[in-house]
């Protein structure tokens, strides 16, 4: 895939979750990260979590099963990359006011779930990965 086409393809997906409210298991930060993962690189990082949890303790679980967040984006073979160096399309992580949360860097931000849709912080004070 060309550099525009993921460009193009970021914007895209990050306009269809705009306004997706948060939900345990559909659309979480962790599957949020891992369908932009999907999308661009035809890796499911979830495969196996996928309609296992629907609630703030199943996920708790499922993150923790996988060693954190950060855990979760390494043993799915994210190459981590320092945050000066994050590049469109990156898997970010940072706290995001109620914990780590994983987003995925468009630029100068990252974008994040929130309630009632997308939420866009810095990338200070992050970790980052590339697939």
């Amino acid at each position: 895939m060309t550099t525009t086409d993921k460009a193009a393809l970021l914007a895209r997906f990050i306009e269809e979750r705009r306004r997706m409210p948060f939900a345990w298991g559909s659309n979480d930060c962790c599957l949020f990260a891992a369908d932009w993962v999907l999308a661009s690189t035809g890796r499911d990082l979830a495969a196996e979590y996928r309609g296992q949890y629907a609630t703030a303790l199943g996920a708790l679980r499922f993150v923790q099963s996988a060693g954190g967040v950060e855990g979760l984006v390494e043993r799915a073979g994210g190459r981590r990359v320092d945050e000066k160096l994050a590049r469109r399309g990156d898997i970010i992580a940072r706290d995001v006011g109620n914990g780590t949360g994983l987003g995925v860097c468009i630029g100068a931000l990252a974008a994040f779930v929130e309630a009632d849709g997308l939420c866009f912080l810095s990338l200070h004070q992050s970790s980052c990965w590339r697939f």
